[in-house]
């Protein structure tokens, strides 16, 4: 009796742990293998990738980066040599932990090319991060510390930040999105 008494002490404690551990596990996969795809849409337009301003296919500017705790996975983000238009430096640092995705705005107020869409976003415009993760993550909600921008979870490997209406786009803008 005494050993039954023992093994399920054990086996109940054993679970336990189990439980708790499972609480302090990261919503982000660090190790994995992320691809970030920029979309845009303006009011009453459909959503584009960002390539196709230079009428480029639509997976051509797109990035990849690993899931770190200690670097940003995507430095400059939207950074592209010899377009059309020039070379355009990057838009945002993105930078993921376990359990949150902070945007940094990059560009100066008079960068050459970013300045021309800086600005307010008028009702109907987005911005869309698609991220696109090797293996699931564990997001099953977020708050953001800015009203504008939302993330979205399209599925096990794929979540997106939106940033829409009121969005102040302008130097030193910038964002966290906490995972839940």
């Amino acid at each position: 009796m005494k050993l039954v008494k023992t093994l399920l002490l054990t086996l109940t404690s054993l679970l336990v742990l189990a439980a708790c551990g499972d609480g302090d596990s990261a919503l982000l996969p660090v190790g994995a293998d992320v691809t970030l795809r920029n979309t845009l849409q303006d009011p009453g337009e459909p959503e584009t990738a960002f390539p196709a301003l230079f009428g480029a296919p639509e997976d051509a500017f797109d990035e990849n980066g690993t899931v770190s705790t200690s670097n940003a996975e995507f430095p400059t983000a939207l950074a592209q040599p010899d377009t059309p238009m020039g070379d355009i430096s990057g838009l945002y640092e993105i930078d993921m932990t376990e359990n949150s995705i902070e945007f940094t705005l990059l560009p100066a107020a008079d960068d050459p090319f970013w300045v021309n869409v800086f600005g307010v976003f008028p009702d109907g415009k987005f911005d869309r991060y698609y991220f696109t993760f090797s293996e699931p993550h564990n997001i099953e909600g977020s708050s953001s510390d800015n009203d504008s921008v939302s993330l979205r979870v399209d599925s096990p490997t794929v979540a997106v930040v939106e940033i829409g209406a009121d969005y102040d786009m302008n130097a030193g803008a910038g964002f966290t999105i906490e995972l839940e």
